[in-house]
């Protein structure tokens, strides 16, 4: 079955396969048969996106490694969790990302190569003439689904502010994954599962009472009993040891999931990596464990309980910026005005949620070797944080810098921010 999306003049019309167009009521959610196991909780995109879908490049602390239409895609599915990702920020147009308050989650498992079967929970886009459709999802959803975007008949808009113009990747993608979770259409007006939205999609990056009711009826209200994570700490890189803060952990056989580094279109690309049979500490608040040498990389991370049923076992997603590739537990904010910059232009170096009037340094490397680039090439400036902790300055490109790729972090008493590429031409 597909449950396809449609865009009318005006309006974008959200329809299923047998409904093409009617009037909004008042009725609510309805379901579309099914739900999905923990091992059917993943999702990956495939981006072949081009133009504005992927204008955003600059990575968010609580989003670590991805950018455009794949951070798009992540904040979709993320919106559904049952407790909002790290603290709810990175993205201007809400004020937390992830609010389902059910016993469910998503587990993002970043890129995929190709666009899967109609069971590989890849998200992808597809050419050639739409009819009018924006996106479907394939279902049924026991076994897995797929959903795809028509990628050239619509101007698609990456975020992660505002859109004023073309269609919202993020919210097109949260009302297609609450399809894949189950979910059908409502009458409840201003849902992100409503058959209607206007403009450009925007809202609908924000899951409303009705939509919370909705995934509430398939996977049970949010268990007091579900493990949650608060922070993570440590050492994360390849043999590294964490320290995972939270509550509700297993006296002795906690599962770590961790994204696996497998990138492919087949259904083995979605599965997790896993550190098994982890004990916790302090009455199950605290978990410490190494990182495996090989297999995973960073993005999010997931506590599993040993003993419990369903959607409770399985925390909700916090940010994990693990792998040595993008820096540890990054809390610092870090931009750069123009990262594609011409030889002999100045551009702007700004952070801000630093420690406050505490001593900086910005490093550049050749290569994405984080955390904080042990081996770094060289340091692009020093200096002290303001009073609120933020900085910033100005340098000119130098001409010798033209048709290299730098890696650039912060660092300020001890904490790193994310990194940021600058490719000059």
């Amino acid at each position: 079955m597909k449950n396809v999306l449609r865009f009318g003049l005006g309006s974008a019309i959200l329809v299923g396969s047998t409904f093409l167009a009617m009037p909004e009521t008042a009725e609510g959610f309805t379901t579309i048969g099914g739900s999905l196991n923990l091992g059917q909780r993943d999702f990956r995109h495939f981006n072949d996106f081009t133009g504005a879908a992927n204008n955003n490049t600059v990575i968010h602390p609580n989003w670590p490694q991805y950018t455009g239409a794949e951070l798009a895609m992540w904040k979709g599915g993320a919106e559904w969790n049952s407790r909002s990702h790290g603290d709810g920020s990175g993205d201007s147009s809400q004020s937390l990302v992830g609010s389902g308050d059910a016993d469910f989650s998503f587990f993002w498992e970043g890129d995929a190569s190709g666009i899967g079967g109609s069971n590989d929970n890849i998200i992808s886009s597809l050419g050639g003439s739409s009819g009018g459709v924006l996106a479907y999802t394939e279902t049924p959803i026991s076994t897995g689904w797929r959903i795809r975007f028509y990628r050239d008949s619509w101007s698609w808009q990456d975020g992660p502010g505002t859109v004023s113009s073309g269609i919202d990747i993020q919210g097109v993608a949260c009302h297609e994954l609450g399809h894949a979770l189950g979910l059908g259409h409502t009458g409840v007006s201003g849902s992100t599962m409503t058959a209607y939205i206007s403009g450009s999609g925007q809202p609908q990056r924000s899951i409303q009472s009705d939509d919370i009711a909705g995934v509430q009826s398939i996977y049970g209200a949010l268990s007091s009993s579900m493990p949650s994570i608060s922070s993570i700490t440590g050492s994360m890189v390849p043999g590294g040891t964490i320290t995972i803060t939270g509550t509700g952990f297993s006296t002795s056989t906690n599962r770590i999931w961790l994204q696996s580094d497998v990138v492919n279109g087949a259904n083995s690309g979605g599965d997790h990596a896993t550190i098994p049979d982890v004990p916790s500490t302090n009455g199950g608040t605290q978990i410490s464990v190494a990182l495996p040498a090989s297999g995973w990389e960073g993005g999010a991370l997931h506590v599993k309980r040993s003993t419990g049923s369903g959607g409770e076992l399985l925390s909700e997603s916090h940010p994990f910026d693990g792998g040595g590739v993008g820096g540890g537990n990054d809390t610092i904010n870090f931009s750069i005005s123009d990262t594609t910059p011409n030889a002999g232009q100045t551009i702007t170096f700004s952070a801000d949620s630093a420690p406050a009037n505490q001593p900086y340094t910005v490093v550049w490397a050749n290569s994405d070797n984080s955390p904080f680039f042990a081996t770094f090439n060289g340091t692009v400036r020093t200096g002290t944080t303001d009073g609120v902790g933020a900085l910033s300055f100005s340098r000119t490109v130098p001409n010798a810098g033209a048709g290299r790729t730098f890696y650039m972090e912060v660092q300020v008493a001890g904490e790193d921010s994310n990194t940021v590429q600058l490719n000059v031409n």
